[in-house]
């Protein structure tokens, strides 16, 4: 216990660090589609209402015209969603600032506690996403890790934030939950936000490189459409 604290007091450091760097890049990309996915319902009032969505990888193009001043996240790339209330269209162009995952998402900022839950979460699965079942799980584990304060153990099937309708997807999901444990691997993440938009959260590129995961997401993209 005690090395989860140094380990997440350290990452919080980090944190702060970058977030201050990050913060006057933008990305303009536009939006199109949430693939892999699948169907469920989510409530973020301990199951009082509840509103149907895809969970999964949202796929975005890079502007070409007027692209921002971020150099990562270059012609195609997948990113999460970190924030339920808000929405982007298909079609659609949208324009996001660049910054730490523990200023976001702009209506609650999560805290360099739940930023760092979430680099564990990206370290220990992106890798090894591969069905529709697989990110719509991960999409359902990083929605619980935002929305759920204090909820020990998270579990997506009670507290404040819940799924329904997707069994074995929040099955999958409470599982990668269980195993967070403040030990690694963690990935380094960016968050995009913008006070109009839902906001995203992705790997950082140089983290992407480190693991040799940029062309095999290209290869996944290409092989789905």
């Amino acid at each position: 216990m005690k090395i989860r604290t140094v380990q997440l007091a350290t990452l919080g450091v980090l944190f702060a660090a970058c977030g201050s760097a990050l913060g006057a890049e933008t990305v303009r990309a536009t939006f199109n589609s949430v693939s892999p996915s699948v169907g469920c319902e989510f409530s973020i009032d301990f199951g009082g209402t509840w509103t149907g969505t895809l969970a999964g990888g949202m796929n975005w193009t890079r502007d070409g015209m007027n692209p921002g001043t971020y150099a990562g996240l270059q012609g195609d790339f997948r990113t999460f969603c970190i924030e339920v209330t808000q929405q982007v269209g298909f079609g659609n162009s949208y324009e996001y600032f660049v910054v730490d995952p523990s200023d976001a998402p702009t209506f609650e900022p999560m805290g360099a506690f739940r930023a760092s839950e979430l680099s564990e979460l990206f370290g220990r699965y992106y890798g090894s996403l591969v069905t529709n079942s697989d990110f719509g799980a991960f999409q359902m584990a990083i929605w619980e890790v935002v929305y759920e304060i204090g909820e020990t153990p998270l579990n997506v099937n009670d507290g404040r934030f819940q799924i329904r309708n997707a069994a074995a997807e929040q099955n999958m999901a409470n599982a990668m939950l269980a195993s967070l444990n403040g030990t690694g691997p963690m990935m380094s993440l960016v968050a995009l936000t913008n006070r109009e938009y839902q906001d995203q959260i992705v790997p950082a590129p140089a983290s992407l490189a480190l693991a040799g995961l940029g062309g095999l997401i290209g290869l996944r993209r290409r092989r789905s459409r």
